[in-house]
Parts: structure tokens; sequence; C-alpha cells
């Protein structure tokens, strides 16, 4: 059914763009803070 091949690339395109935010905001909020704490206890230690 051609009819329907707009709708599914919006609807593809509506769903990569709420994961591609949800990937980031969890990466912004969980995973990176957890490397610079890393990052910057190593730095400390190293300098004792």
């Amino acid at each position: 059914m051609p009819q329907l091949v707009p709708f599914h690339f919006i609807n593809q395109v509506s769903f990569a763009f709420i994961l591609l935010t949800t990937i980031i905001y969890i990466f912004s909020k969980f995973i990176l803070p957890r490397f610079v704490r890393l990052s910057l206890s190593r730095i400390f230690i190293i300098k004792l």
C-alpha cells in the first residue's frame, strides 16, 4: 500500500529522535559523570 509509506518514514524518524534524546539524556546524567569522577580521583591519587 503506497499510501502508508510516508507515515512509516515519519514513524521511523520520530522513534529515532526519541531514542536519540533518551540516550543523550542517560549518558549526560549517569554515565559521563562517572568517568569524570573516576579520572578526577585518579589525578588526585597520583598527586598525593
